[in-house]
Protein backbone atom coordinates (compact mmCIF):
# COMPACT_ATOMS: atom_id res chain seq x y z
CA UNK A 1 0.00 0.00 0.00
CA UNK A 2 1.61 2.74 -1.41
CA UNK A 3 -0.19 5.41 1.43
CA UNK A 4 -1.21 5.02 4.51
CA UNK A 5 -4.15 7.05 6.12
CA UNK A 6 -3.39 9.98 8.14
CA UNK A 7 -5.85 10.31 10.79
CA UNK A 8 -6.99 13.83 9.74
CA UNK A 9 -10.92 13.11 8.70
CA UNK A 10 -13.24 15.30 6.80
CA UNK A 11 -12.61 18.89 8.23
CA UNK A 12 -16.89 19.41 7.53
CA UNK A 13 -17.18 15.97 10.00
CA UNK A 14 -14.64 17.17 12.52
CA UNK A 15 -13.68 20.54 12.81
CA UNK A 16 -16.59 23.00 11.18
CA UNK A 17 -19.08 23.78 13.51
CA UNK A 18 -19.59 27.07 11.34
CA UNK A 19 -32.00 34.11 16.57
CA UNK A 20 -34.32 31.30 16.33
CA UNK A 21 -37.83 30.89 17.30
CA UNK A 22 -40.05 28.05 17.64
CA UNK A 23 -40.23 24.58 19.54
CA UNK A 24 -37.85 23.76 22.47
CA UNK A 25 -35.14 21.08 21.40
CA UNK A 26 -34.13 18.21 23.78
CA UNK A 27 -30.19 18.95 23.59
CA UNK A 28 -27.97 15.71 22.58
CA UNK A 29 -24.86 16.88 23.35
CA UNK A 30 -23.80 18.20 27.22
CA UNK A 31 -27.46 17.70 27.97
CA UNK A 32 -28.15 19.16 31.62
CA UNK A 33 -24.35 19.56 32.00
CA UNK A 34 -22.68 21.70 34.74
CA UNK A 35 -20.17 23.07 33.01
CA UNK A 36 -18.38 24.38 36.15
CA UNK A 37 -17.45 20.83 36.56
CA UNK A 38 -15.91 20.55 33.49
CA UNK A 39 -14.71 24.12 31.77
CA UNK A 40 -13.34 27.57 33.39
CA UNK A 41 -14.93 29.88 31.22
CA UNK A 42 -12.89 32.89 30.03
CA UNK A 43 -13.59 36.22 30.96
CA UNK A 44 -15.72 36.62 27.34
CA UNK A 45 -17.72 39.92 28.26
CA UNK A 46 -14.01 41.67 27.82
CA UNK A 47 -12.40 40.39 25.13
CA UNK A 48 -11.56 43.39 22.46
CA UNK A 49 -11.19 43.21 18.76
CA UNK A 50 -8.70 45.27 17.15
CA UNK A 51 -9.89 44.85 13.28
CA UNK A 52 -6.54 47.18 12.47
CA UNK A 53 -4.23 44.64 14.20
CA UNK A 54 -2.08 41.84 12.82
CA UNK A 55 -3.63 39.27 15.02
CA UNK A 56 -6.85 40.29 13.30
CA UNK A 57 -5.41 41.02 9.88
CA UNK A 58 -4.41 37.40 10.07
CA UNK A 59 -7.96 35.77 10.36
CA UNK A 60 -9.53 37.99 7.88
CA UNK A 61 -6.93 37.09 4.88
CA UNK A 62 -7.22 33.56 6.29
CA UNK A 63 -10.85 33.81 6.00
CA UNK A 64 -10.61 34.93 2.33
CA UNK A 65 -8.21 32.25 1.41
CA UNK A 66 -11.07 29.72 2.86
CA UNK A 67 -13.31 31.29 0.59
CA UNK A 68 -11.19 31.06 -2.04
CA UNK A 69 -10.46 27.11 -1.20
CA UNK A 70 -13.93 26.41 -0.38
CA UNK A 71 -15.37 27.76 -3.85
CA UNK A 72 -12.09 26.81 -6.38
CA UNK A 73 -12.01 31.01 -6.91
CA UNK A 74 -8.86 30.21 -9.08
CA UNK A 75 -8.12 30.84 -12.73
CA UNK A 76 -8.66 27.85 -14.67
CA UNK A 77 -5.83 27.19 -17.44
CA UNK A 78 -7.72 25.62 -20.47
CA UNK A 79 -4.25 25.54 -22.46
CA UNK A 80 -0.92 23.95 -22.43
CA UNK A 81 0.56 20.98 -21.33
CA UNK A 82 0.43 19.17 -17.43
CA UNK A 83 3.45 19.43 -15.77
CA UNK A 84 4.67 17.99 -12.46
CA UNK A 85 3.56 20.20 -9.69
CA UNK A 86 0.54 21.36 -11.49
CA UNK A 87 -2.97 20.79 -9.42
CA UNK A 88 -5.54 19.18 -12.21
CA UNK A 89 -9.09 19.02 -12.25
CA UNK A 90 -9.87 15.61 -13.00
CA UNK A 91 -12.69 12.70 -14.33
CA UNK A 92 -11.47 9.29 -14.50
CA UNK A 93 -13.30 5.98 -14.65
CA UNK A 94 -11.03 2.03 -13.84
CA UNK A 95 -11.71 -0.67 -15.50
CA UNK A 96 -10.12 -4.42 -14.61
CA UNK A 97 -11.17 -6.53 -17.22
CA UNK A 98 -13.36 -3.91 -19.41
CA UNK A 99 -15.41 -3.46 -16.01
CA UNK A 100 -15.85 -0.41 -13.70
CA UNK A 101 -14.60 -1.32 -10.04
CA UNK A 102 -15.90 0.40 -7.30
CA UNK A 103 -14.59 3.34 -5.87
CA UNK A 104 -12.75 3.47 -9.15
CA UNK A 105 -14.52 6.49 -10.36
CA UNK A 106 -14.77 10.24 -10.04
CA UNK A 107 -15.44 13.75 -11.15
CA UNK A 108 -14.13 16.91 -10.90
CA UNK A 109 -11.62 16.10 -8.71
CA UNK A 110 -8.33 17.88 -7.94
CA UNK A 111 -4.79 16.08 -7.64
CA UNK A 112 -1.93 17.65 -7.21
CA UNK A 113 1.04 16.25 -10.19
CA UNK A 114 3.99 14.37 -7.94
CA UNK A 115 1.88 14.19 -4.46
CA UNK A 116 1.43 10.63 -4.55
CA UNK A 117 -2.01 10.00 -4.28
CA UNK A 118 -2.69 7.79 -6.48
CA UNK A 119 -1.13 4.27 -7.35
CA UNK A 120 1.98 4.16 -9.47
CA UNK A 121 1.68 5.74 -13.00
CA UNK A 122 -1.18 7.51 -12.62
CA UNK A 123 0.05 10.70 -11.88
CA UNK A 124 3.06 10.33 -13.60
CA UNK A 125 0.70 9.22 -16.96
CA UNK A 126 -0.66 12.79 -16.98
CA UNK A 127 2.45 14.65 -17.16
CA UNK A 128 2.71 16.08 -20.85
CA UNK A 129 -1.04 15.39 -21.63
CA UNK A 130 -2.97 18.09 -23.16
CA UNK A 131 -5.27 20.08 -21.01
CA UNK A 132 -9.09 19.16 -22.11
CA UNK A 133 -7.60 15.41 -23.72
CA UNK A 134 -8.47 12.36 -22.78
CA UNK A 135 -6.37 9.54 -21.99
CA UNK A 136 -6.38 5.56 -20.66
CA UNK A 137 -3.60 4.74 -18.48
CA UNK A 138 -2.82 0.91 -18.35
CA UNK A 139 -1.85 0.26 -14.42
CA UNK A 140 -0.96 -2.39 -11.97
CA UNK A 141 -2.19 -1.97 -8.44
CA UNK A 142 0.54 -3.16 -5.64
CA UNK A 143 0.43 -6.89 -4.78
CA UNK A 144 -0.34 -5.80 -1.61
CA UNK A 145 -3.10 -3.56 -1.58
CA UNK A 146 -5.58 -3.39 0.66
CA UNK A 147 -8.72 -4.58 -1.27
CA UNK A 148 -7.94 -8.37 -2.34
CA UNK A 149 -9.49 -8.17 -5.62
CA UNK A 150 -7.51 -5.36 -7.18
CA UNK A 151 -4.58 -6.18 -5.09
CA UNK A 152 -1.76 -6.74 -8.35
CA UNK A 153 -4.91 -6.16 -10.55
CA UNK A 154 -4.21 -4.62 -14.10
CA UNK A 155 -6.91 -2.00 -15.00
CA UNK A 156 -7.18 1.06 -17.28
CA UNK A 157 -8.15 4.49 -15.95
CA UNK A 158 -9.53 6.55 -18.48
CA UNK A 159 -8.54 10.21 -17.30
CA UNK A 160 -10.15 13.35 -18.82
CA UNK A 161 -7.92 16.69 -17.90
CA UNK A 162 -10.36 18.98 -17.56
CA UNK A 163 -8.70 22.10 -16.54
CA UNK A 164 -5.35 23.06 -14.17
CA UNK A 165 -5.49 25.35 -11.20
CA UNK A 166 -4.04 28.75 -11.98
CA UNK A 167 -3.13 31.51 -9.63
CA UNK A 168 -5.99 32.64 -7.24
CA UNK A 169 -8.45 35.64 -8.29
CA UNK A 170 -8.56 38.43 -6.53
CA UNK A 171 -12.07 39.60 -4.38
CA UNK A 172 -12.60 41.87 -7.37
CA UNK A 173 -13.10 39.18 -9.69
CA UNK A 174 -15.13 36.64 -7.63
CA UNK A 175 -17.24 38.33 -5.23
CA UNK A 176 -20.32 38.38 -7.37
CA UNK A 177 -19.05 34.46 -7.80
CA UNK A 178 -20.27 34.45 -4.23
CA UNK A 179 -23.39 36.04 -4.52
CA UNK A 180 -22.51 39.32 -3.46
CA UNK A 181 -23.81 42.44 -5.57
CA UNK A 182 -20.76 44.60 -4.48
CA UNK A 183 -17.23 44.24 -3.73
CA UNK A 184 -18.28 46.35 -0.37
CA UNK A 185 -20.59 44.22 0.75
CA UNK A 186 -18.28 41.20 0.43
CA UNK A 187 -15.96 42.70 2.47
CA UNK A 188 -18.59 43.80 4.93
CA UNK A 189 -19.59 40.17 5.42
CA UNK A 190 -15.97 39.03 5.53
CA UNK A 191 -15.19 41.40 7.80
CA UNK A 192 -18.56 39.94 10.26
CA UNK A 193 -17.84 36.06 9.51
CA UNK A 194 -12.99 37.25 11.07
CA UNK A 195 -14.37 38.92 13.73
CA UNK A 196 -16.54 35.68 14.86
CA UNK A 197 -13.48 33.57 13.97
CA UNK A 198 -11.27 35.87 15.71
CA UNK A 199 -13.78 35.80 18.92
CA UNK A 200 -14.32 31.78 18.48
CA UNK A 201 -10.10 31.20 18.74
CA UNK A 202 -10.23 33.61 21.78
CA UNK A 203 -12.96 32.09 23.71
CA UNK A 204 -11.24 28.30 23.25
CA UNK A 205 -7.50 29.22 23.84
CA UNK A 206 -8.19 31.61 26.93
CA UNK A 207 -10.78 28.85 28.45
CA UNK A 208 -9.55 26.16 30.58
CA UNK A 209 -11.22 22.73 30.02
CA UNK A 210 -10.56 20.92 33.35
CA UNK A 211 -12.59 17.08 32.27
CA UNK A 212 -14.67 15.56 29.76
CA UNK A 213 -18.27 14.37 30.20
CA UNK A 214 -17.64 10.84 29.39
CA UNK A 215 -20.71 9.68 27.64
CA UNK A 216 -20.30 13.04 25.23
CA UNK A 217 -16.58 11.55 24.56
CA UNK A 218 -18.18 8.05 23.86
CA UNK A 219 -20.91 9.81 21.19
CA UNK A 220 -18.75 12.04 19.37
CA UNK A 221 -15.93 9.00 19.25
CA UNK A 222 -18.41 6.85 17.56
CA UNK A 223 -19.55 8.93 14.89
CA UNK A 224 -15.42 9.58 14.27
CA UNK A 225 -14.57 6.03 14.05
CA UNK A 226 -17.32 5.68 11.84
CA UNK A 227 -15.70 8.62 9.11
CA UNK A 228 -12.41 6.68 9.55
CA UNK A 229 -14.08 3.43 8.43
CA UNK A 230 -15.93 5.53 5.39
CA UNK A 231 -13.02 7.18 4.46
CA UNK A 232 -10.54 3.60 5.16
CA UNK A 233 -13.03 2.10 2.39
CA UNK A 234 -13.41 4.76 -0.19
CA UNK A 235 -9.85 5.27 -0.10
CA UNK A 236 -8.63 1.81 0.10
CA UNK A 237 -10.76 -0.54 -0.13
CA UNK A 238 -10.18 -1.89 3.54
CA UNK A 239 -12.12 -1.68 6.71
CA UNK A 240 -10.01 -0.60 10.29
CA UNK A 241 -9.08 -4.30 11.28
CA UNK A 242 -7.15 -4.42 8.72
CA UNK A 243 -5.89 -0.45 8.45
CA UNK A 244 -4.74 -1.43 12.20
CA UNK A 245 -3.08 -4.66 10.99
CA UNK A 246 -0.59 -2.39 8.75
CA UNK A 247 -0.16 0.57 11.25
CA UNK A 248 0.38 -2.29 14.00
CA UNK A 249 -1.98 -0.78 16.42
CA UNK A 250 -4.54 -2.31 18.75
CA UNK A 251 -8.37 -1.06 18.83
CA UNK A 252 -7.62 0.24 22.11
CA UNK A 253 -4.57 2.39 21.18
CA UNK A 254 -6.71 3.82 17.94
CA UNK A 255 -9.69 4.69 19.95
CA UNK A 256 -7.06 6.63 22.43
CA UNK A 257 -5.51 8.02 19.78
CA UNK A 258 -8.89 9.10 18.20
CA UNK A 259 -9.94 10.41 21.76
CA UNK A 260 -6.68 12.57 22.26
CA UNK A 261 -6.23 14.07 18.96
CA UNK A 262 -9.56 14.33 17.76
CA UNK A 263 -12.50 13.95 20.14
CA UNK A 264 -10.89 16.46 22.78
CA UNK A 265 -9.70 19.01 20.39
CA UNK A 266 -13.27 19.12 19.13
CA UNK A 267 -14.82 18.93 22.62
CA UNK A 268 -12.63 22.01 24.28
CA UNK A 269 -14.16 24.49 21.42
CA UNK A 270 -17.69 22.75 21.91
CA UNK A 271 -18.11 23.19 25.43
CA UNK A 272 -16.64 26.77 25.40
CA UNK A 273 -20.20 27.58 22.78
CA UNK A 274 -21.68 25.29 24.92
CA UNK A 275 -21.21 26.94 28.26
CA UNK A 276 -21.81 30.61 26.88
CA UNK A 277 -24.57 29.68 25.02
CA UNK A 278 -26.23 28.56 28.29
CA UNK A 279 -24.91 31.49 30.60
CA UNK A 280 -26.46 33.54 28.40
CA UNK A 281 -29.76 32.15 28.10
CA UNK A 282 -30.00 31.37 24.85
CA UNK A 283 -32.35 28.89 22.79
CA UNK A 284 -32.43 25.81 20.79
CA UNK A 285 -35.50 25.39 18.67
CA UNK A 286 -36.26 22.25 16.72
CA UNK A 287 -36.67 24.18 13.24
CA UNK A 288 -33.07 25.93 14.02
CA UNK A 289 -31.39 22.17 13.32
CA UNK A 290 -34.35 21.36 10.22
CA UNK A 291 -32.90 24.46 8.61
CA UNK A 292 -29.47 23.60 8.73
CA UNK A 293 -30.04 20.46 7.89
CA UNK A 294 -32.26 21.88 4.61
CA UNK A 295 -29.33 23.83 3.98
CA UNK A 296 -26.78 20.86 3.28
CA UNK A 297 -29.63 18.99 1.42
CA UNK A 298 -29.47 21.98 -1.07
CA UNK A 299 -25.93 22.20 -1.03
CA UNK A 300 -25.22 18.33 -1.49
CA UNK A 301 -27.84 17.69 -3.96
CA UNK A 302 -27.82 14.33 -5.42
CA UNK A 303 -31.25 12.82 -3.36
CA UNK A 304 -29.60 13.24 0.13
CA UNK A 305 -31.78 13.20 2.50
CA UNK A 306 -32.11 14.03 6.08
CA UNK A 307 -31.40 10.63 6.97
CA UNK A 308 -28.79 10.72 5.43
CA UNK A 309 -26.90 13.55 6.94
CA UNK A 310 -27.48 12.41 10.17
CA UNK A 311 -25.98 8.69 9.40
CA UNK A 312 -22.93 10.49 7.88
CA UNK A 313 -22.05 13.44 10.43
CA UNK A 314 -23.75 12.30 13.82
CA UNK A 315 -27.24 13.24 15.47
CA UNK A 316 -25.34 15.93 17.07
CA UNK A 317 -23.45 17.81 14.45
CA UNK A 318 -26.04 20.03 12.88
CA UNK A 319 -27.43 21.24 16.77
CA UNK A 320 -23.31 22.01 16.97
CA UNK A 321 -23.55 24.26 14.13
CA UNK A 322 -26.59 26.08 15.82
CA UNK A 323 -25.24 26.11 19.15
CA UNK A 324 -21.74 28.10 17.92
CA UNK A 325 -23.43 30.44 15.69
CA UNK A 326 -26.03 31.51 18.14
CA UNK A 327 -23.42 31.85 20.76
CA UNK A 328 -20.93 33.74 18.19
CA UNK A 329 -23.99 35.96 17.54
CA UNK A 330 -24.09 37.07 21.35
CA UNK A 331 -20.42 37.38 21.65
CA UNK A 332 -20.76 39.57 18.36
CA UNK A 333 -23.41 41.46 19.53
CA UNK A 334 -21.73 42.24 22.91
CA UNK A 335 -18.45 42.15 22.38
CA UNK A 336 -15.80 45.30 22.10
CA UNK A 337 -15.16 45.93 18.71
CA UNK A 338 -13.18 48.71 17.54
Amino acid sequence: MKRILSLVLLGAIIMTFTAGCGEKKDRILFADTKFSKYIDLCDYEEITVDTASKEFKSVYDGMISEDIEEKDLYAQKTEGEVAEGDTVNINYSGKKDGVVFAGGTADNQFLTIGSDQFIDGFEDGLIGVAIGDTVDLNLTFPTNYGNEELAGAAVVFTVKVNYVKGGKLTPEEYYSKLGFSTLKEYEADTKERAVKEYIYEKITADSKVKNYPEKDVDKILETVKKAVSLSLQQSYGIDIKTYLGYMNQTEEEFEESLIEDQVKPMMDSQMACYAIFDEAGLKLAEQDVDKKLNEKIAEIGNGVTKEDLIDAYGDFYFEAVVIKEKALDYLYDNVKIS
